[in-house]
């Protein structure tokens, strides 16, 4: 009888994939296994010299400004300029698996002050109504670039154009995500 028992446990590790665990979750179709950090540098490899995001973002600065707190997240990465007049950042938060909505809000309640702060500089307006946020599984990415795309002629243009390298970005990370 223990040779059954003993069998039958052998047989459902193997088919449980005794114990590893597959970096896809099932529940989102994303994986869960990637740091921030190299979805970040995915997308700045990506977009090179129109990625103009070049400072770490530190936690402090991640809670002051957008509200995440560390008690919200497993890890995160982020990069704004290093020049205050650019507003070209790009934001990862691996968000704990309670918080993710929390994460989002926070997210997004940062994006409506920004498009509603009238004292902007003229050329970022179009990077920061362009900005975007989109969730995979447990990751909530603040996408917010367009590097070069506000020399365009016109205000629309140079909308379009930012709305394009922010989908641009998100496509890399949700890349990394599913491969």
């Amino acid at each position: 009888m223990k040779k059954c028992w003993f069998m039958a446990a052998v047989i459902l590790c193997l088919l449980a994939g005794c114990g590893k665990k597959d970096p896809m979750t099932e529940e989102t179709g994303f994986r869960d296994d990637v740091s921030p950090e190299a979805l970040v540098l995915s997308v700045s490899s990506e977009l090179g010299d129109e990625y103009w995001a070049d400072m770490e973002l530190a936690p402090e600065f991640l809670e002051s400004w957008y509200g995440i707190s560390d008690d919200m997240y497993e890890e995160y990465y982020g990069q704004s300029p290093m020049i205050s007049a650019n507003v070209d950042t790009l934001i990862v938060v691996k968000a704990k698996e309670d918080r993710v909505s929390d994460v989002k809000e926070a997210l997004d309640a940062y994006r409506d002050a920004m498009i509603q702060d009238t004292l902007q500089y003229p050329s970022n307006i179009p990077k920061i109504q362009a900005s975007l946020i989109e969730t995979f599984g447990k990751y909530v990415c603040f996408v917010q670039l367009g590097g070069s795309a506000v020399e365009e002629e016109d205000e629309e243009t140079a909308l379009a154009a930012c709305k394009e390298v922010n989908e641009q970005a998100l496509s890399v990370i949700e890349g990394e995500l599913t491969k």
